[in-house]
Parts: structure tokens; C-alpha cells; sequence
């Protein structure tokens, strides 16, 4: 089986938030939002990838997100 991945990386510039609900990502300059809700969260992993941390989520529909260019401080903040 083959997973849908998408990749935002600091090629995409663009505002991360994390709210109670779920969490939301806004490409820098307009264009595509996307918008997770919480109840359609399967599982979020916090890594260390080279120059930078990556947040991977995937949903119920299969798809895996890979937020990719936090900086320490913001993995500190989360961990």
C-alpha cells in the first residue's frame, strides 16, 4: 500500500499552528491551507532531521504530513 505524503518544508515558508481542535498550516504569501482536525489524527511523530526537526502526521484517510524546518527551541516547546 502505497501512503499519500506531503512535504512542507522552509521551501514553502508559511505559519504552523497548533490549536485545541487540531492544527493548521498556511502556505507564506496565500495559496493552500491545510487544516487537520483532531479527531482525524491517527498518530504525530517529533524528529530530529538534518538542520532542522520535522513533525510527520497521519491521518485517518491515510495521508501523512512531513512539516519539516522547526528549529530546537520550537522542539523543546513541544517535547
Amino acid at each position: 500500500m502505497l501512503a499519500n505524503t506531503e512535504t512542507l518544508t522552509t521551501q514553502n515558508p508559511g505559519q504552523f499552528k497548533v490549536y485545541s481542535g487540531g492544527l493548521a498550516w498556511k502556505r507564506q504569501g496565500g495559496g493552500k491551507t491545510i487544516e487537520i482536525e483532531k479527531s482525524d489524527l491517527t498518530s504525530v511523530t517529533w524528529m530530529k532531521v538534518p538542520r532542522a526537526y520535522q513533525l510527520g502526521v497521519r491521518t485517518k484517510d491515510g495521508l501523512f504530513y512531513k512539516f519539516i524546518g522547526f528549529r530546537e527551541q520550537v522542539a523543546v516547546s513541544f517535547s
